[in-house]
């Protein structure tokens, strides 16, 4: 297989639920009023669940409730100010959890921004937390020449408690999505903005839940919104492209001293759909690669047709195949780097390329291409620069003038 699928719609074959997903069915819409606005500005919010707007059910646990989120934003007054833009809720039905979403759920949302792309100057995803990377990782290569703000964010605390991170999250991130020149996919959670494809979820308890080991903040916040704008993406030439064809039949496995190569046998020689293993190895892209039958299992694999990337399980730094001797085994047994991509961006964007090339051959040669700044280009100076120097307000940076 080696002509590309049809990138626009891929509607032909679409992401489908996986067994045991619950799709969405249906959505509810409300819109504020742009009367008494000083600016134009239009967002949509995508409601999909998650803490934010979880109150608790009858045996005291945190659930979604349908409606109430729309409820408490359209009674935020900060919302009314007149410099905030005018925004649009669409409310999903069912309201799930993060850890029940998929594919066919990221192709939902991606729909709903191309549907509504010319109407809008920005969009804001709302969801659980659990999951976020992986989906907004997902969106943003599924949205070609992205040209506007895509937004997800949610909260640890939901919007029920006197004590919550649900507001600011909120505000900041309609702020962002209306105003910011930024036209790719981010992460708005505490006093960060990332590139989603750089984020990770690294604190199931802070308020402080996500990171970008390996990226700078898009922006970060203080008394002002600080916009590192020399680390933008590029404006697209050309118009959006919504990909919606995704291959998840992606394993991920992380390999601990001693493990038995005969799990990793078992699952090449009897899984029958399986395009892609993502190995999480030691430090730069170690592990046992005197272990015969490790080796054999990955040579099996790529016979097959399945390809296979390395990944580091440091949170910092990334995988270089050809440091050490052990490294290069692998690289020449045929394992692919995943130079310092996390494994969200790792996974979707295999998901992504086998949906949208099929031929395995391709997608390897194509994996460690960086196509939506997931992956450090060491011939890109501007961005080592700031790998070099660390977090913080570039020379570049602009100041979005909003009262926190």
């Amino acid at each position: 297989m080696s002509s590309e699928r049809n990138p626009s719609d891929g509607a032909a074959n679409p992401a489908t639920p996986d067994e045991g997903d619950t799709p969405f069915k249906s959505a509810s819409i409300s819109s504020s009023s742009t009367e008494g606005k000083s600016t134009s500005k239009r967002v949509l919010i995508l409601y999909t669940g998650g803490t934010m707007g979880m109150r608790p059910s009858s045996d005291g646990s945190l659930a979604p409730s349908a409606g109430y989120l729309t409820e408490r934003i359209q009674e935020m007054s900060e919302l009314q100010s007149p410099e905030m833009p005018a925004y649009t809720i669409k409310e999903y039905d069912p309201l799930i959890d993060s850890s029940m979403m998929g594919p066919s759920h990221w192709v939902a949302i991606a729909t709903d921004i191309e549907e509504n792309y010319l109407d809008y100057d920005g969009f804001v995803v709302i969801m659980g937390t659990d999951t976020m990377a992986y989906a907004s990782s997902a969106l943003s290569f599924m949205l070609e020449n992205l040209g506007k703000t895509v937004v997800f964010t949610g909260s640890q605390i939901p919007f029920y408690e006197v004590y919550n991170d649900a507001r600011r999250n909120l505000i900041v991130s309609i702020i962002f999505a209306g105003n910011s020149d930024f036209p790719e996919v981010c992460v708005v959670f505490n006093d960060k903005v990332l590139r989603a494809n750089r984020s990770c979820k690294v604190n199931s308890s802070s308020l402080d839940a996500f990171d970008s080991p390996n990226f700078p903040p898009l922006a970060t916040l203080g008394t002002s919104i600080h916009e590192n704008s020399d680390l933008s993406l590029r404006q697209p030439r050309g118009a959006l492209r919504v990909h919606k064809q995704l291959d998840a039949n992606v394993l991920v496995i992380k390999l601990v001293p001693g493990f038995s190569d005969e799990s990793v046998h078992a699952l090449v020689n009897h899984s029958k759909n399986l395009h892609a293993i993502v190995l999480e190895l030691y430090g730069t892209g170690n592990g046992p690669s005197k272990k015969v039958g490790l080796l054999e299992a990955i040579s099996t694999a790529r016979a097959k047709g399945i390809v296979v990337v390395a990944v580091s399980q440091c949170l910092r730094g990334g995988v270089s195949l050809s440091t050490y001797s052990m490294g290069k085994d692998f690289k020449d047994a045929g394992v692919v780097s995943g130079g310092d991509m996390t494994t969200e961006a790792c996974t979707t964007k295999l998901a992504y390329l086998f949906g949208r090339l099929g031929d395995p051959e391709r997608v390897a040669q194509t994996f460690s291409e960086n196509i939506r700044g997931e992956i450090t280009d060491g011939n890109d100076r501007s961005k080592r620069k700031y790998l070099d120097r660390g977090d913080g307000p570039s020379k570049a940076s602009k100041i979005l003038r909003f009262k926190l």
